[in-house]
């Protein structure tokens, strides 16, 4: 799985029997640790404006940010070490699929606690993935591990602070260049 799919693992909604809340509720900043077979242990961070439905999830290890708008489907790059903007169709059509969950089917596993908070843990079945995750009554994501035809990852918050995030932090730099690139192309570029 890659930083696009954390993306979805970490904002998927559930279009279940249950229907448990599938977006923080709340604006947050998150700290987690990514695991994927093969690969070290990677952290991540997420920012999320519950009001603009829109998320900040960045790389600190290879110094990348992505930027998403989960109302319109748009998904940026910022890439600091280039001062550019690159447009991220593959990630753009990624949030798209966040708001259908690919059809998944929660199922109630019980009570569980990570990063020290409560959480509901479900099954989560859909015709292309399956995972158990763990939600708060807020709609956080503090555990996930999943896997599709792409491979599989684990996600764990390690930290967890409900507070308003500043706009801005949304936004991408105004003096960096912009960059448009095909589908799949961002892909290679990362390596993923």
């Amino acid at each position: 799985m890659t930083l696009a799919a954390l993306l979805a693992l970490l904002l998927s909604p559930a279009q279940a029997q249950t229907h448990p809340v599938f977006l923080p509720e709340q604006d947050i900043a998150a700290s987690y640790t990514l695991a994927i077979p093969g690969r070290p242990a990677a952290p991540y961070t997420l920012q999320y404006d519950a009001a603009d439905e829109r998320a900040r999830i960045t790389d600190p290890v290879r110094g990348l940010t992505f930027l998403v708008d989960l109302i319109t489907g748009h998904a940026e790059l910022i890439v600091p070490a280039l001062r550019a903007v690159v447009e991220a169709p593959d990630v753009s059509s990624l949030a798209g699929q966040v708001s259908s969950a690919d059809g998944a089917r929660f199922l109630p596993l019980g009570p569980a606690r990570y990063a020290g908070l409560p959480c509901d843990k479900y099954e989560v079945l859909a015709p292309s993935w399956s995972a158990n995750t763990c939600l708060t009554p807020q709609g956080v994501v503090l555990h996930f591990a999943g896997h599709n035809s792409h491979g599989a990852a684990t996600v764990t918050a390690t930290s967890l602070i409900m507070t308003p995030q500043p706009t801005r932090d949304f936004d991408a730099p105004a003096d960096y260049s912009r960059i448009q690139l095909p589908p799949g192309a961002l892909a290679q570029i990362l390596g993923e």
